[in-house]
């Protein structure tokens, strides 16, 4: 009696892009990032992995609510796939056509306005900078969303709690406090807690709604500061400033940045605010973006060596 032997896959049948799409899948963990990554529209990614589940007669990747997860077969080809495909770019590397310019890849960035020039220079700074950087506001209740749906690739945003399942890591990049910040046209900036309440304040958010820091904290105490003026940019802010004695409460290092003049709030104990860097755990797998995130915490520990205004009679 003879025991079926499995037939083996025909590599005649195999396209190498289908390998290319299976290495992105796994270790994007989302079909959406992966055909990013691979600049295919999503409905081409889908049907590379239907050619794959064919050929390999084998879901390797279930849907989660994260994105996928890899199935034993899918975890038992990844190690094979990704060195059978680093050998053949080793072996391209020697090739002509190696030395031409590579295209720019995208990089989709929801930072504060401020920051947005500190941040292109770190990636403009990094050695494997091959980037076009692309800059949106998100919504903060919907960034976290974005950066694990694959519609962003770096956030940075204040200070949030972080389950073990989200697949993202945060990483801590600047601690900063409140200050009073104001342009030429306010000469005298508030002395008392009164003085504070009454000026005419700008707020600078990119929300529609919600509360800033300091507005927590004044409403934990009954208290409320004259918002005369809300905008979403902060440059525009910085030119109002010089036109109208407005002042501005922001993070002592963001009214440095745009060129105010600042002095700490009458508050008996300061504000303070952590900003941080969220990326998804699975960019541990590529070199690029690693040197990239490195270089973002290089600048942002640059910017942490500011002074802080003193309190006047300091």
């Amino acid at each position: 009696m003879h025991t079926a032997v499995p037939a083996m896959l025909d590599l005649r049948q195999l396209d190498l892009n289908l390998l290319l799409a299976f290495d992105a899948i796994y270790h994007q963990r989302s079909i959406t990032r992966a055909a990013e990554v691979m600049s295919l529209t999503q409905p081409a990614m889908s049907n590379a992995l239907r050619r794959l589940r064919q050929l390999c007669d084998d879901p390797l990747f279930i849907k989660t609510h994260q994105g996928v997860a890899p199935t034993l077969v899918a975890h038992r080809l990844s190690g094979s796939v990704r060195e059978a495909l680093d050998s053949l770019r080793e072996a391209l590397r020697h090739t002509p056509a190696a030395h031409a310019t590579p295209a720019a890849r995208s990089l989709r960035i929801s930072c504060p306005e401020a920051f947005q020039p500190t941040l292109l220079g770190a990636l403009l700074e990094s050695p494997a900078f091959d980037w076009q950087p692309r800059f949106y506001q998100s919504r903060r209740r919907e960034a976290l969303q974005e950066l694990t749906g694959g519609k962003l690739d770096l956030l940075i945003d204040i200070d949030q709690p972080l389950s073990q399942q989200s697949g993202l890591r945060k990483l801590p990049l600047l601690v900063d406090q409140y200050v009073f910040a104001h342009g030429e046209a306010l000469t005298q900036p508030p002395r008392t807690l009164q003085e504070y309440l009454k000026v005419p304040q700008i707020q600078v958010s990119q929300r529609r709604d919600g509360l800033a820091p300091i507005d927590l904290e004044l409403g934990l105490r009954g208290q409320r500061r004259h918002i005369a003026l809300t905008l979403q940019s902060a440059l525009a802010a910085r030119l109002i400033a010089d036109q109208r004695p407005y002042g501005l409460t922001l993070p002592s290092r963001v009214a440095q940045l745009l060129g105010l003049r600042q002095s700490p709030l009458p508050l008996e104990q300061p504000v303070g605010i952590e900003l941080c860097l969220y990326v998804e755990s699975r960019y541990r797998f590529e070199q690029a973006m690693e040197q990239a995130i490195q270089q973002v915490q290089r600048a942002f520990a640059g910017l942490q060596a500011l002074p802080h205004p003193q309190r006047q009679g300091a």
